[in-house]
């Protein structure tokens, strides 16, 4: 219940206060299967690029992260040729 009300209230925040050049939403109506979209940042690279991303929150949410896989093809170090970050600095401590 704790998850769900603040998933929401994050939405809300996301919909109406909208960091510049991110959105995100839900996805077929399902709370913890979100989209986004990425504007890419002027001056680099990926300047003029809309990039989609998929985000799946975990039932553990917020003491688990999200799993972000980027729906848009992205060349980039850290991300997969799956589209999935692979940044050791996000990887959980081993249980």
């Amino acid at each position: 219940m704790q998850r769900a009300s603040r998933l929401k209230r994050e939405l809300s925040l996301l919909a109406t206060e909208p960091p510049p050049g991110i959105s995100c939403w839900q996805h077929r109506g399902q709370l913890a299967d979100l989209r986004a979209q990425i504007l890419g940042g002027a001056d680099t690279a990926y300047e003029k690029g809309i990039f989609d991303l998929e985000i799946i929150v975990p039932e553990r949410y917020p003491f688990e992260p999200p799993k972000i896989r980027f729906l848009t093809p992205i060349y980039h170090p850290n991300i997969d040729s799956a589209g999935r970050i692979c940044l050791d600095l996000l990887k959980l401590p081993p249980k």
